[in-house]
């Protein structure tokens, strides 16, 4: 799940980040599309139990992106990703 949040984050700060030199790796650039057409596959989620001196807890909790809500294909969403984002990938 973390490893989750932290793709969302770095997908997040990407998408916002104005114009500069915001110069990727095409590993990270191939992560971050990867991350955005697993979303695009289905609901993502965790669920949690706990116990502890005031009783047991439970608790789920589910992602739903808008690209799955709307139906679209998981492949084209990482080609979209890779077109948008290949301009970023920094020269070797």
């Amino acid at each position: 799940m973390k490893t989750f949040l932290l793709s969302l984050t770095l997908i997040l700060l990407v998408s916002c980040a104005g114009s500069g030199n915001n110069s990727l790796t095409s590993a990270q650039v191939q992560k971050i599309c990867l991350d955005k057409k697993r979303s695009a596959e289905g609901p993502t989620g965790a669920l949690s139990l706990s116990t502890g001196s005031s009783g047991s807890s439970a608790g789920i909790k589910l992602n739903f992106h808008s690209d799955y809500l709307i139906g679209k294909d998981p492949n084209s969403v990482y080609l979209d990703c890779m077109f948008q984002l290949s301009p970023r990938i920094e020269n070797i």
